[in-house]
Formats: C-alpha cells, structure tokens, sequence
C-alpha cells in the first residue's frame, strides 16, 4: 500500500512540475510583465501543487497547511463559477476531502493525507468536466 500511495504522489509531482511557474514577459521580450491578478482557480492549483509538495517530502504540518488553504479558497464567492445542484454537491465534496487532508495529517497519517489527495483531484477533474458541459450545452 505505501509503495501505491508513494508511486502515485510521484507520479502526480511529475506533472506538477510539467505545470510549474513560467515567466511572463512583456512587449519587450525581455523585461517581465506585472503578472495578472491570479483567479481562485490559478490559486487553488497553486495550492494543490504546494500539497502535493508538501506530501511527497512528509512535512505533514504544511500539508495541513496547505489543504486549509484550499478550504477557504473554496468558500469565496469567486469559487462559485456556476448555479448547479451538481456543482454545489461537489464543492462540498471538495471540501470534505480537503477536511480530510488535515485530519489525516493532524492524525500524523500520510497514506491517509495522500489517498485524501487523490480524492481533491479526483474531484477537480469532476468539477471541471461538469462545468464544461454545462457551459456547452448553456451555448
């Protein structure tokens, strides 16, 4: 089981990295530009790259950290992209598996923190989906 849980946070690390921060430059080329004000969204896979971080290298106080975080992301109004059933009933769940992050890392527990995790991105890639389709069919 630790070996599953260890091969999936580094598989997960690896395409962290693949979307790590890039340098925005300007006109110029050169000079780099003011960045953009970050959304929630950018935010909170910021934060989940942090937690994965946190997760692969066992610093279970900054995965607790980090997955707090995503919770108070997820209640701003800014989180609330669309007027679903669905789409509330997935942020809860969001937020129940972020909760669960910071039990299992309090409890000192770090398959369980991980396998919690997965359950985040599981449900990101959910939300993201059913926002597209409901997007989709709204054309």
């Amino acid at each position: 089981m630790k070996k599953f849980v260890g091969g999936m946070v580094l598989s997960l690390i690896c395409l962290a990295q693949g979307g790590g921060e890039r340098a925005v430059r300007g006109a110029e080329g050169d000079k780099p530009a003011k960045p953009p004000e970050k959304g929630v969204m950018q935010q909170k896979l910021e934060s989940c790259q942090k937690l994965l971080e946190a997760l692969a290298v066992n610093d279970l106080p900054k995965v607790s950290d980090k997955a707090q975080d995503l919770i108070i992301l997820s209640q701003k109004a800014e989180w609330k992209v669309i007027p679903t059933p669905r789409y509330k009933e997935l942020s809860n769940e969001f937020r129940a598996a972020a909760e669960n992050v910071v039990e299992q890392a309090k409890n000192k527990n770090s398959d369980g923190a991980a396998l919690a995790y997965l359950d985040i991105s599981m449900l990101c890639f959910k939300c993201h989906k059913h926002v597209r389709e409901v997007r989709m069919t709204r054309k």
